[in-house]
């Protein structure tokens, strides 16, 4: 019988009904925990099924003696210590793209309310009531507002999330461009219409900027003061992938002084303190920010597939076939 010890929140996993083979020796292990007990309860697995950021350092790796996969739930796998598993023929993979969709459908969600301003006339509305909702129609007949197809909107990353988010934004039909390190095929960007663009020429240009890279050293702090001050006046920030990328203080300024809107998803550290920047905003501040609590892609649909794109590759390797998504070189 195959053993297959499990480091995942089991609430994530058992919710949706996703069925796994009842052959299988599937079991729930007590974690997290330090490396010495995590050893014990994992070392005779043949296959580990792992949350997204759950450690597996070189010293757990080395003590293992039959395993043959390390399955990701999600899509993270960086708490995992590629090289060890490599050296002893492990194989790592993750569900890429597994959540895609439903990251880039909050992305543009919040494109679509920051860009209307919902955020500030839903909550003048509720604390003033009728005089909230006439003074709220007051300021919109003022200031006016735009439809998403007369603006420019920049999307930094162009990995899947970002290919879903072109997809998502085709019916309101906004100019769309695009910064990555790997610059996508002619076809692809012919097919899809987009300008492929420079990251300063995103900031000078856009609307909209809506960021979906990982943390790296190249990727921290994208959104600071020095690249701020080259948005347009009353730009719309969206963050969706990491807290990381967004200097918390330079961000929480520019929304005080009115210079930009920001609608983000994802903040750094997580959990937040009280006393964290975008916690203090002044009025103008709270009136341009819109912030959800890190749920873009934790939807039931993607949850659902997480588990059974997961135990679809389990059965690849117990079948002894090659698993997909590998991360590790092998």
């Amino acid at each position: 019988m195959v053993k297959i010890r499990s480091t995942c929140n089991k609430n994530y996993v058992e919710k949706f009904g996703v069925e796994r083979p009842a052959e299988w020796d599937y079991q729930y292990i007590n974690y997290p925990c330090s490396d010495e007990e995590l050893i014990e309860q994992v070392k005779d697995a043949d296959i580990i099924h792992c949350g997204p950021v759950d450690h597996f350092r070189p010293e757990v790796i080395e003590k293992l003696e039959k395993c043959k996969l390390i399955q990701s739930l999600g899509v993270g796998f960086d708490k995992i210590d590629l090289e060890s598993t490599k050296k002893k023929g492990i194989f790592v993979c993750n569900n890429r793209a597994v959540n895609a969709q439903a990251v880039a459908e909050l992305a543009v969600t919040h494109m679509l309310l920051s860009l209307r301003r919902i955020p500030e006339a839903d909550a003048k509305i509720k604390a003033n009531g009728a005089e909230g909702f006439k003074e709220s129609y007051n300021e919109f007949t003022a200031k006016g507002q735009k439809e998403m197809g007369s603006r420019v909107v920049g999307l930094v990353g162009l990995g899947a999330i970002g290919k879903a988010a072109v997809q998502l934004l085709k019916p309101f039909g906004p100019k769309v461009m695009y910064y990555d390190v790997f610059r996508a095929d002619e076809a692809y960007e012919k097919e899809n219409n987009l300008t492929y663009a420079t990251y300063d020429e995103i900031l000078e240009q856009c609307d909209i900027i809506s960021y979906h890279v990982p943390v790296l050293d190249e990727t921290r702090d994208m959104v600071r003061k020095e690249t701020i001050d080259k948005m347009k006046q009353g730009a719309i920030v969206v963050n969706v992938a990491r807290g990381e990328i967004v200097n918390n203080q330079d961000l929480a300024d520019a929304l005080n002084e009115g210079r930009i809107y920001a609608a983000i998803d994802v903040i750094s550290p997580e959990p937040p303190a009280e006393d964290h920047p975008l916690f203090q905003l002044n009025e103008v501040g709270k009136a341009h920010f819109c912030i959800t609590p890190h749920i873009a892609g934790t939807t039931d649909d993607a949850f659902q597939r997480m588990s059974q794109w997961s135990y679809d590759n389990m059965e690849r390797v117990i079948n002894g076939e090659r698993p997909i998504n590998i991360v590790n070189g092998l």
